[in-house]
Parts: C-alpha cells; sequence; structure tokens
C-alpha cells in the first residue's frame, strides 16, 4: 500500500498540500486532519493555507509553530482575536479557558460575540470557530477561571501563555505562575484609545492598585482591543521563533494620538 508521505509528495503543487488533498488523505488512510498535517511538514511540505507565510516564515518555521502549544487565559476582546490570529498563521496546539458567556455589552469588541451567541461559553464558541478555520488544531476549551488552584496545572508544559485578562490580581497570579513554571509569558492590557503589551513576567509594579484596571475608567474600545491582540500575537510567533521580544520593557500605545513607546519596567 502507497504509504501516506509518499502520496502527499505526489499530490503536492511547488511544495504545497491542499486542503482538498488532506481530505483525501484521511479518507484513504483512515486518520484525522492533525495526523496528515503533522505528517505534511514531516514531509518537507506545508499545507497551501499558509502560503502567504512563506515570505515572512520559513518551512522549518512553519513547523515549529504546528508543534506549539499556547495557552490563553480569557477569551473575550483579546483573547478571542489572538487565538483566532494564531489559529490562522499555525500554532498547533491551543487550549483555551474563561468563565464567561457572551453577554451584549460584548458586542462592541469581541470578535465570536454576535446576537446568536449570547449566553454561550465564549471559550467553546473560540473553539467551534477556530475548528471551522482549520480542522487540524488541537483546541481545548475550558469554561473555568484560573485560580491558584489549577494556575500551575493549567500553565505546565505549554510553549507560551498569553494574558488576556481583565483583572490585575489575576494577571499578576498568572505571571508568577509562568515565572515559576519557566513558561514564556505574553501580556495585554487595554483601556479607552490606549493599551500595553510585554513579555516580561515582573508586573507586580504595574498592578499597584490590585483591582484598579483601566478598562474600568476608560471603557474598551474595538480597535484598541483589536490593535493589541494583534500585538499579542505577534509577540507570541516571536517568542516561539526566538526573535528580540520586550524582555524587560512595556510596549505602550495610544491610538488617539497615534503614538507608541516602550518603556523600562526596572
Amino acid at each position: 500500500m502507497k504509504s501516506l508521505e509518499l502520496f502527499l509528495h505526489e499530490n503536492a503543487q511547488e511544495g504545497f498540500v491542499s486542503i482538498a488533498t488532506l481530505r483525501e488523505a484521511m479518507e484513504r488512510f483512515t486518520c484525522k486532519a492533525r495526523t496528515v498535517e503533522e505528517a505534511i511538514f514531516k514531509a518537507g511540505l506545508t499545507p497551501l493555507r499558509y502560503r502567504r507565510n512563506q515570505q515572512s516564515l520559513t518551512q522549518a518555521d512553519q513547523h515549529r509553530l504546528f508543534d506549539a502549544h499556547v495557552l490563553v487565559v480569557g477569551c473575550g476582546g483579546l483573547g478571542g482575536l489572538t487565538s483566532e490570529l494564531l489559529a490562522r498563521v499555525g500554532i498547533g496546539s491551543l487550549t483555551l479557558i474563561d468563565p464567561d458567556v457572551y453577554e451584549e455589552h460584548n458586542l462592541n469588541r469581541q470578535i465570536f460575540s454576535t446576537v446568536k451567541t449570547l449566553g454561550q461559553s465564549k471559550a467553546k464558541t473560540v473553539r467551534k470557530r477556530l475548528l471551522e478555520i482549520n480542522p487540524a488544531l488541537h483546541v481545548r476549551a475550558l469554561q473555568d477561571a484560573l485560580v491558584p488552584e489549577n494556575a500551575h496545572l493549567l500553565v505546565k508544559g505549554k510553549s507560551v501563555v498569553v494574558d488576556a485578562l481583565d483583572c490585575p490580581l489575576t494577571k499578576t497570579l498568572l505571571a508568577f505562575t509562568c515565572n515559576e513554571e519557566n513558561v514564556a509569558f505574553v501580556h495585554g492590557a487595554i483601556g479607552g484609545w490606549m493599551g500595553q503589551c510585554s513579555t516580561s513576567k515582573n508586573l507586580e509594579e504595574i498592578y499597584k492598585d490590585g483591582e484598579k484596571g483601566a478598562e474600568k475608567q476608560s471603557g474598551n474600545l474595538p480597535m484598541t482591543a483589536a490593535f493589541c491582540a494583534c500585538l499579542q500575537a505577534s509577540l507570541v510567533l516571536k517568542t516561539l521563533l526566538d526573535k528580540p521580544v520586550l524582555e524587560d520593557s512595556l510596549l505602550f500605545f495610544d491610538l488617539y494620538d497615534m503614538e507608541m513607546m516602550q518603556a523600562r519596567l526596572f
């Protein structure tokens, strides 16, 4: 019987394998989409869905992203879009956690919040959408909150953890846990027209006021959430590919005055 690798090479075009070929391979070799996509990378090929990545990412980079496992904590304005961007660029495994359901006030900025999804679990809704984008993804959705009792279990063994939370105390808990588990961390926060990102795990100085987050006073605008999510997704990719990140500084942005600046954290 013809091997899966040989089948993929025979049906590849210019080094790329289409989703039609992936589906045919699933049926012919009785395997899941993820198994076929893994075989594509091991054969030195690339899924056609990533063709437009190739001017910026190598085949080896793409394979590295496929092997990564990212934890996204919070599936709202930041975490929802960050998850989709990571799924589209090629992250192979995602764990999503959020205790909440969609409410009407989420409709202004949360990409998966629609009239039809009101009352539905954020994490589970995001998972469903991501699998529609790429059935080869491994996505785990937890309708739960990050607390001291489960933080280490969730963080342990992940490639990168994304902070898409809105509670300063929980953000610092997550950063502290990532530091203890030696797992890369990507912070993000917004308020009104402004936001910030970092890969530093030293958030204590930023959140000295405990529960007082900027969004409580300034609200959450959709373009601010989307901009911050794009920065966070970029930092995840750079972290996974060993590119320079914001290890000892905080990147501030102000979309009203169209300004960006970096400030050292210590």
